[in-house]
């Protein structure tokens, strides 16, 4: 078993209840779907209760850059296959909670 992280830069797309996510990428000019689980770390983030909520639907709004540990798996018998999981993000803000909203005088 080889494990290794790759940065990426595409849309991310995720489903907090099942930890899963989808990203569409280019590599090498090639357009590229990665898609496997989200680290537990980055899980909590999800979680509304969370101190540092990251909103799951804030994400595919535009390209975002990430890192995807890559685990690649060499089993006696079967084919090599590769398992994705979704262990960080960059230059992600999350949004405040406690910014109040502009009030509108009338």
């Amino acid at each position: 078993m080889v494990e290794y992280g790759n940065e990426y830069i595409g849309t991310v797309f995720v489903l907090p209840e099942t930890r899963c996510f989808e990203l569409r990428t280019t590599v090498h000019g090639e357009p590229h779907l990665v898609h496997g689980t989200v680290s537990q770390q980055l899980a909590a983030r999800f979680a509304e209760a969370a101190p540092d909520y990251i909103d799951p639907r804030q994400l595919s709004l535009q390209p975002r850059r990430v890192e995807v540990m890559t685990r690649e798996i060499h089993e006696r018998h079967r084919a090599p296959r590769k398992v994705y999981c979704l262990s960080r993000l960059f230059d992600f803000e999350p949004r405040s909670q406690d910014t109040p909203a502009p009030v509108m005088a009338g």
